[in-house]
């Protein structure tokens, strides 16, 4: 049996220079919610259509090209069923990528990457001139797809937050602060590993608004604090431990420089901080945390960091950088002291 000739390298680039179009495809599947609703087994694309308000046409092309992208299997004519890929589009599963699917396709993120042009000409955001401000202005505007960006941000660190609380031992300190720590899904991890723990969950006030029905979900009310603020004021709680997961990331040298300062000054002598971040190769080899850099670029002047470079933010803001903990996840933990 004749195999199938590998496709050339003009095929394989004209794939990636069309593979925004299978972006948008899981996108709108997650926002009709047809992950959901194709649970139960088979549904034709006719029977879907007025349940998710589209048209019926419209609807069976989309899911015929979601087979294409294996979200799902037409088991007969215009009649479909969820791929493993697809059921991952699920609202209540673990591992759930719903709303990182909607996020990661809604104006906030999909605008500024469509002049990432500008962005690699100027070496700044095109956030602000896609969207006419800046991505956590347009996020307090947004509400809807805010809270999109907070879920996802939640389930992506639920991906890592039980290595977290493995890796490092948080029993010796009695208050953990998680600083812009979303609906707090690391910190409840942290707190269920270490009884002895109480918990600060520290954010903007329209995130820790939406973080209070999270808590008492997980049943931690009576041992995590709310309290709201900004990373850039001097408002963050006292602890003898903080987290800050994904933060620094978001932000120039200045800003990140001015964040651990901030947290440097609310914190006892001999606080520790754990910065939880992905760290670039210092030698240069391919890694996907470069996309990532990117995508910190594109929407909001950060980027992603060497061991090095985290190294002398820290040192600058008054912290010692002790040790870097890899993570099976990807992730790393730099574990540092206040000087």
């Amino acid at each position: 049996m004749a195999q199938t000739p590998p496709p050339n390298p003009s095929q394989q680039l004209l794939e990636h220079i069309s593979s925004y179009w299978i972006s948008q495809i899981i996108g709108v599947v997650a926002r009709l919610g047809l992950a959901d609703l194709l649970a139960g087994g088979p549904l034709s694309s006719d029977a879907l259509a007025p349940r998710v308000g589209a048209s019926p046409d419209g609807l069976f092309r989309l899911m015929r090209a979601g087979v294409v992208a294996s979200l799902f299997t037409e088991v007969s004519p215009r009649t479909f069923t969820l791929t493993p890929l697809g059921a991952c589009l699920r609202t209540e599963v673990p591992g759930s990528m719903h709303d990182m699917a909607i996020m990661m396709t809604a104006p906030g993120h999909w605008r500024p990457w469509g002049d990432l042009f500008t962005a690699v000409q100027t070496g700044r955001s095109t956030a602000r001139g896609a969207l006419g401000v800046d991505l956590w202005e347009h996020y307090q505007k947004n509400p809807e797809e805010a809270s999109h960006f907070d879920r996802a941000m939640g389930s992506f660190s639920s991906f890592v937050a039980t290595e977290v609380a493995r890796l490092y031992d948080f029993s010796t300190h009695a208050r953990v602060a998680d600083v812009g720590g979303s609906q707090g899904v690391l910190l409840a991890a942290v707190l269920r590993a270490h009884p002895s723990c109480r918990g600060i969950l520290f954010d903007l006030p329209h995130v820790i608004d939406g973080a209070r029905a999270q808590v008492e979900a997980e049943g931690l009310s009576q041992r995590m604090d709310l309290v709201a603020g900004s990373f850039f004021e001097p408002v963050i709680p006292a602890a003898e431990a903080y987290l800050l997961k994904h933060i620094l990331h978001d932000w120039d040298d200045a800003s990140s420089t001015a964040i651990l300062r901030q947290i440097h000054h609310a914190a006892p002598p001999g606080a520790r901080l754990v910065v939880v971040e992905m760290v670039m190769p210092e030698s240069g080899e391919p890694s996907r945390t470069a996309f990532i850099d990117l995508n910190m670029l594109v929407l909001a002047d950060g980027r992603e960091r060497t061991a090095r470079e985290y190294e002398t933010l820290l040192t600058s803001a008054g912290w010692a950088l002790e040790r870097i903990t890899p993570s099976p996840s990807g992730v790393s933990l730099l574990e540092a002291r206040k000087r």
